[in-house]
């Protein structure tokens, strides 16, 4: 049995942590290791965790790292074949992992696996909603839009098999651990420039440059409560969010995006690109900082996208089919 490190990056997340830890403390799968960075929480997340969970390796951090870099500090503490990165509001069935590795073993060239997430979110409030999906894969669209396929759309019941994807969402996303040493950019797996935001997105679709997959495993079954969906008004979203979606939307395009599918695509990305600016200065005019981010770490991306084109093993074609 390949052993699995679990990677779970905490923010005030004590409410949620209990149903999380127990249900990796469940699985079929053995051998599991647990690992928890704390990202200066305020809630007692530390105390908690240290005191229930003795098992649990709690890692406190005096300052924000950001979703990126907290995995990024696990991943490099780990030797493990396999790293599940797990959301703290995300719980799994008991065989989660063990469907996942089990379609890993199926699929060799697939990097990043993950199954189907049922929103804890019902569709007006917050509350349990079993056959409500939260999450099943990661789309792009010819604007370069992240799209979560299915996302509050019922379940039509039954599992079926595995299938290629783009992209896996962070939630709950097991890495393949000689993906991500070949895959990494200035020793880093998730971008840290990202912070927080698309950088599930960013490490898919550098994996899938790379010649890696992304596989979609339905059989393997769990459960998310989501902060933010397409269906909440922008109004709900926190400032830091709303400036980083608009900072990592051109770190992600920068770095990975072929120049012939760029100019094929322009219409759509300059399109979208008008209403969102135009929308930000009328209306929420402390993202233009987004802006203002992505044109200083502009250089920096264009360092990464010279180490990912110069390993990249697919044609354009295979990476044109993804977009929608």
């Amino acid at each position: 049995m390949k052993p699995v490190d679990i990677s779970i990056v905490t923010l005030n997340g004590r409410e949620f942590l209990p149903r999380c830890l127990e249900s990796v403390l469940a699985q079929t799968y053995q051998p599991i290791e647990i690992h928890l960075l704390d990202n200066a929480s305020t809630d007692g997340t530390v105390e908690f965790v240290s005191r229930n969970f003795p098992t649990v390796n709690v890692i406190p951090s005096g300052v924000n790292l950001g979703f990126a870099r907290g995995h990024n500090e696990l991943i490099r503490r780990t030797h493990s074949p396999f790293v599940l990165a797990l959301n703290q509001d995300a719980y799994l069935s008991p065989t989660f992992v063990a469907q996942l590795i089990e379609a890993m073993d199926l699929y060799p060239d697939a990097g990043i696996a993950g199954g189907k997430l049922f929103s804890l979110r019902g569709a007006y409030g917050n509350t349990d909603n079993a056959n409500l999906i939260d999450m099943t894969w990661l789309d792009i669209e010819k604007k370069r839009r992240q799209v979560c396929y299915a996302q509050r759309q019922p379940d039509e019941g039954g599992s079926g098999p595995p299938r290629l994807v783009f992209a896996m969402d962070g939630a709950a996303m097991l890495l393949r651990r000689s993906m991500l040493k070949e895959i990494q950019v200035e020793e880093e797996f998730f971008d840290e420039d990202f912070f927080a935001g698309k950088e599930d997105l960013d490490i898919s679709w550098r994996a899938q440059l790379c010649g890696w997959r992304c596989l979609h495993v339905p059989s393997a079954i769990g459960w998310h409560f989501r902060t933010f969906t397409s269906a909440d008004r922008r109004s709900t979203i926190g400032e830091g969010l709303k400036i980083s979606s608009i900072r990592n939307r051109y770190l992600l395009m920068v770095k990975n995006d072929l120049f012939s599918h760029f100019l094929r695509h322009l219409p759509y990305i300059a399109i979208y690109d008008l209403k969102v600016f135009g929308y930000v200065l009328l209306r929420e005019r402390a993202s233009l900082k987004g802006y203002m981010q992505a044109l200083k770490l502009m250089p920096r991306a264009i360092k990464k996208r010279r180490a990912i084109m110069d390993r990249r093993k697919v044609n354009d074609d295979y990476i044109l089919q993804w977009f929608r």
